[in-house]
C-alpha cells in the first residue's frame, strides 16, 4: 500500500529536526576528532602542519601506514560505506540511504583524517547525515519522496557544518546527484532549513569556522580584463581536474587486482603516502591548514615546486580513495587549485591573487563534482571577497569544458522512487 506524503509545513518541520540532529552528529563528530588530533598531534585539526609533527618526520609513512590498519580493521569489524558514487546510486534508485553501517563510517572516516589521509571530511559527513534523514523518515512512516527529501536534508545538514554559506552547502548538496547540475528542486527549502540548523547549531556549539580560515588578498573591484583571466582560469582548471580523474583512473585499474587483500592494500598506501609526506609535508592530511600556508607563502614557493605539490597530492588523493581510506574530494582539490592559482598568479603577475587562487579552486573541483552553483558561492563565501561574478565565470567555464567527463558514474538525471 502506498504511504501518503507528507504535509508540506510538516515536512519543513522534520528537516528542522534533521537539521538540529545533523549538527549533533557533526559537533560529536568534530569534538573526537579534535581530541584525537590533540592526544596525537598536539594541536586542532584546522592547525595541523609540519611544524606540529616534526618529530616524527622520519617516521611519518610507519605512522600513516599505521593508520591505515587501524582503518582497515574498523572497516572489518564495523563496516562502512565506501565510495560517494555507491551512495549517489543508491539515492538515485531507492530514492534512500543505507544507515545499518553509519557508527562505523564515522570511526573509519575520522581514523582516516586522523592519521594523514588526503581524503576530506565532507563526503563522510554528508553519508553519514544523509543516513540519519533516511533513518527518521524509516520511524516517521513517510512515502518514498518525503524520504528522499529528509536524506537530501540530512545530506545538506552535513555539508553545511563544514562551510560559512548554507545556502552554498544546499546548492552543492542538490546538485551532486546529477550531472547536470539540480533537479530535485522539491527539497530546495526543506534542504537549506536543515543547513542553517545543522550550520548554526555546530558554531553555537564549538565556535569553530571550518572552511572559513583563509585570509585572501583584498580585491577592489572588477576590471574587464579579470573577465578574460577568469575565462583562462576556467581552462586551466578543466585540464588540471581532467588530469585527476585520469589519474585516478590509473590508480584504480592498478590497484584492483589487490582489492581482494583490503588489510595489506591499506597499509601499502598508508605508507605510500607517508613517503609522498617525506618529499612534501604539505601534502600531508586533507588540506584545510594547508590551504591557509599556501596563501600566506605568496612567492616563496617557485612555479614548479607548487605544481610539484599539486601533482602529489592528486596522486596521494587518490591513493587514498582507492586504497580505503574513507573521505571526499572537496578540501584536497581546493589545495590543489590553490597551489595551480598560485602558480598561475606567478606565471601572470597581472592576474590578481584572489581571482587566481578562488577561481581555480572552484574550476579544479567542479570538474570531479558537477556542483557549479554550490562550488561559486561556497568559495565566494569562503574567500570573503566581492568575487562571484568572477568565480562563476570560472566554474562555468571548467563545467562546460568538461561535460563529457564523469568522475561520479552514478550521476544521472533524477529518477522518482518507487512506491514500496
Amino acid at each position: 500500500m502506498a504511504r501518503a506524503s507528507c504535509p508540506y509545513p510538516r515536512l519543513l518541520l522534520y528537516a528542522l529536526i534533521i537539521g538540529l540532529l545533523g549538527g549533533c552528529v557533526a559537533t560529536a563528530f568534530y569534538l573526537g576528532l579534535k581530541l584525537g588530533f590533540a592526544l596525537l598531534w598536539g594541536t586542532e585539526p584546522n592547525q595541523v602542519s609540519i611544524g606540529t609533527w616534526a618529530h616524527l618526520y622520519p617516521y611519518i609513512p610507519l605512522v600513516t601506514a599505521f593508520g591505515g590498519l587501524l582503518v582497515g580493521l574498523s572497516v572489518k569489524f564495523f563496516g562502512a560505506k565506501g565510495e560517494i558514487a555507491a551512495a549517489i546510486a543508491e539515492l538515485h534508485h531507492e530514492g534512500r540511504f543505507s544507515y545499518r553501517f553509519l557508527p562505523g563510517m564515522a570511526l573509519a572516516s575520522g581514523l582516516s583524517l586522523l592519521f594523514g589521509s588526503s581524503a576530506g571530511p565532507e563526503s563522510p559527513m554528508i553519508d553519514i547525515n544523509g543516513g540519519l534523514g533516511t533513518w527518521l523518515a524509516a520511524r516517521l512512516h513517510l512515502s518514498p519522496d518525503s524520504t528522499r527529501i529528509l536524506t537530501l536534508c540530512g545530506m545538506a545538514a552535513g555539508m553545511g557544518v563544514f562551510f560559512e554559506s548554507p545556502l552554498g552547502a544546499t546548492l552543492f548538496v542538490l546538485e551532486l546527484p546529477h550531472r547536470r547540475s539540480l533537479e530535485f528542486y522539491e527539497a530546495i527549502l526543506p534542504a537549506l532549513i536543515s543547513a542553517v540548523a545543522g550550520f548554526t547549531l555546530f558554531r553555537v556549539i564549538t565556535g569553530t569556522t571550518i572552511g572559513g580560515i583563509y585570509r585572501f588578498p583584498t580585491y577592489d573591484s572588477l576590471r574587464p580584463e579579470d573577465i578574460g583571466f577568469a575565462v583562462l582560469i576556467g581552462i586551466i582548471g578543466a585540464a588540471v581536474g581532467t588530469l585527476f580523474v585520469f589519474l585516478d583512473q590509473q590508480i584504480q585499474r592498478w590497484l584492483t587486482p589487490y582489492r581482494q587483500y583490503p588489510l595489506l592494500l591499506i597499509v601499502a598506501v598508508g605508507f605510500l603516502i607517508g613517503l609522498i609526506a617525506l618529499i612534501h609535508p604539505i601534502t600531508l592530511f586533507y588540506g584545510e591548514r594547508q590551504i591557509e600556508q599556501v596563501i600566506q607563502v605568496v612567492n616563496r614557493y617557485s612555479i614548479g615546486i607548487l605544481l610539484r605539490v599539486a601533482f602529489f597530492k592528486l596522486l596521494a588523493l587518490s591513493l587514498c580513495l582507492r586504497g580505503g581510506f574513507r573521505g571526499g574530494v572537496v578540501f584536497p582539490l581546493f589545495f590543489v587549485g590553490a597551489c595551480v592559482g598560485m602558480a598561475v598568479h606567478q606565471a601572470l603577475p597581472n592576474t590578481p591573487l584572489s581571482v587566481a587562487l578562488a577561481g581555480m579552486m572552484a574550476a579544479v573541483t567542479v570538474v570531479v563534482t558537477k556542483t557549479p552553483l554550490g562550488l561559486a558561492i561556497i568559495l565566494t563565501v569562503i574567500s570573503h571577497t566581492t568575487m562571484l561574478p568572477l568565480i562563476t565565470i570560472a566554474t562555468l567555464t571548467s563545467y562546460l569544458l568538461t561535460l563529457p567527463i564523469a568522475w561520479i558514474p552514478s550521476q544521472r538525471s533524477r529518477r522518482d522512487p518507487p512506491d514500496p
